[in-house]
């Protein structure tokens, strides 16, 4: 099983030619970075973006606190873990954040819709193709 930013990487993408003026922060989702070691892929990707401005995103390579269902299970902590992130989403500027992670994309989602941030969350193949 590979990540599709890692498949394209390895078969060499078309560049994306549509301009897409967006703030993106990349957040690693935990199976990528740490279980795949895919970390360079997705952000070769969101680079290739015309127009789009890339932004560092403080704890990019943590845990958001969605982790399956451990976000139903616990949510207290879940919430606590979350917390660091959303406030270094707000912190960045960004108006969209990118991970590859569907669990990611809902706790994510959820934390920003929570404290009321314009902030899209989205995986970054959607990026990708709205580029094409």
């Amino acid at each position: 099983m590979r990540d599709i930013s890692e498949f394209l990487v390895e078969i060499g993408f078309k560049q994306p030619s549509q301009s897409l003026v967006r703030r993106i922060a990349y957040d690693a989702p935990c199976h990528l970075m740490h279980a795949q070691r895919v970390t360079e892929a997705p952000l070769e990707l969101l680079k290739s973006i015309p127009d789009a401005e890339i932004v560092p995103l403080a704890g990019y390579e943590s845990c958001c606190g969605g982790a399956g269902i451990y976000n139903l299970q616990h949510a207290e902590l879940s919430s606590s873990i979350l917390s660091p992130k959303i406030a270094a989403i707000r912190a960045s500027g960004a108006d969209v954040v990118a991970t590859g992670n569907p669990g990611c994309i809902m706790q994510i989602g959820a934390g920003v819709l929570l404290e009321g941030l314009k902030v899209a969350v989205v995986h970054p193949i959607e990026l990708f193709d709205a580029s094409n």
